[in-house]
């Protein structure tokens, strides 16, 4: 799943004060090379379960019972396989090897690699199932770990459903063939879907499909680039570049580098169109996330390698018209720092520049990244923000959430 993510393990996108979006571990997205054993099993067979899922800060979390007691889990389609964390609460039954993983800014780190304790799904068992074991970047409290998609790699069906709020998960590969929708082919990159979509007449962007990542849609920096030199008319979908980072990762903060803010004339997904769409660009892969849950539900097809759009009305597109990202936070050196803000934005305008560490918020000291996320933050409550910029002066700052 930047602030910007997607779990590979992402990393997520986080949405935070305003605009600002945060990716972590599970919320980072990960993509694996496997070198171990990972055959876990499923204890059922010929069977149709209905799960139910909630969808909260646009991520997909699911419950699963261990030796008696809940946990949740995010469902993190970004990822190839499970995430635990060192310092969280899910036991682990033990370390299965190494993998090289990559997170979703592109960096990658060799990382142990655990079995999960036999857990059910509903009425379905799971045994053996593997996960990374990541130390968490950003608070991890609202989760204790990651399913990723190998569950669906493994052979099952998968419709999600957000407005149902149910995840219906089969074995049975023709369940799902008289279902109508918008279907796109997928191909596996490191054990993850990903599906060709168009963001301009004439392009074709290679997207993956990650639960764990918020937005609708963000476009690499690198298709931004290529679109602009064989398109030059796409060009006119670019309303402003920065200069920052706004992404963490599973293994840390992107570098700094030039980011494109977008307003897309529509974003095509096979015959159905997302229209007047803002977004940006990411230093790793493009992503399609959760916001397409407010418009339809997703099934997944493992054995066609498909992915049907299913809208939640009969139309053929949807006006989504949502506010640019404004400001994205990020940690330095451990406390909270802008790590991007759009000059055409509202905070930009009331003083918050690229580089500023916030010292404290209506009085409160901010000393560490973690207290900046957990500020009980008020929609449409003006907050006073004193920071300390680049140049080491202290500025006050008067800005809404």
């Amino acid at each position: 799943m930047f602030i910007f993510a997607t779990m590979k393990h992402f990393a997520f996108l986080k949405q935070l004060f305003c605009c600002a979006a945060l990716a972590s571990a599970s919320m980072a997205s990960h993509g694996q090379t496997y070198r171990y054993n990972t055959k876990f099993t499923v204890q059922a067979s010929r069977f149709v379960e209905t799960i139910p899922i909630e969808m909260v800060d646009h991520q997909i979390f699911v419950t699963v019972t261990i030796y008696g007691r809940p946990y949740r889990m995010l469902l993190d389609t970004g990822s190839g396989q499970g995430i635990a964390y060192t310092n969280g609460s899910l036991p682990f039954k033990r370390v299965l090897g190494k993998i090289d993983s990559y997170d979703a800014n592109g960096k990658m780190s060799k990382t142990d690699v655990v079995e999960f304790p036999e857990f059910r799904l509903g009425n379905i068992t799971i045994r053996g199932y593997p996960g990374s074991l990541l130390n968490s970047h950003v608070s991890h409290k609202d989760y204790d770990a990651v399913l990723g998609f190998d569950l669906f790699n493994k052979g099952l069906s998968a419709k999600i459903d957000v407005r149902q709020g149910v995840m219906v998960l089969t074995d049975l590969p023709k369940y799902f063939d008289q279902e109508l929708g918008m279907p796109l082919k997928y191909r596996l990159v490191r054990w993850v879907p990903n599906v060709k979509v168009s963001p301009y007449p004439g392009c074709e962007d290679e997207a993956r499909f990650d639960t764990g990542s918020r937005r609708l849609y963000v476009m690499s920096g690198e298709s931004r680039r290529r679109f602009s030199n064989l398109f030059p008319d796409f060009n006119t979908q670019v309303e402003g570049v920065g200069y920052g980072n706004r992404a963490i990762g599973s293994f840390g903060v992107e570098q700094p580098d030039e980011t494109a803010f977008l307003w897309l004339d529509a974003l095509e997904w096979g015959g159905f169109s997302f229209l007047d769409y803002h977004t940006m660009t990411t230093q790793g892969t493009s992503r399609i996330g959760s916001e397409i849950f407010d418009y339809g539900s997703i099934i997944i097809k493992p054995k066609q390698k498909v992915l049907v759009f299913q809208p939640y009305d009969e139309a053929m597109s949807t006006m989504v018209s949502n506010e640019q990202m404004s400001i994205a936070f990020v940690p330095k050196e451990g406390r909270a720092s802008v790590g991007l803000v759009f000059e055409g934005g509202r905070h930009y305008q009331c003083g918050f520049r690229q580089g500023d560490i916030i010292l404290s918020i209506s009085g409160t000291p901010i000393l560490s990244f973690q207290q900046f996320l957990s500020y009980p933050f008020f929609k449409e409550q003006e907050y006073e923000f004193t920071v300390r910029g680049t140049d080491g002066t202290i500025r006050t700052i008067k800005s809404m959430r």
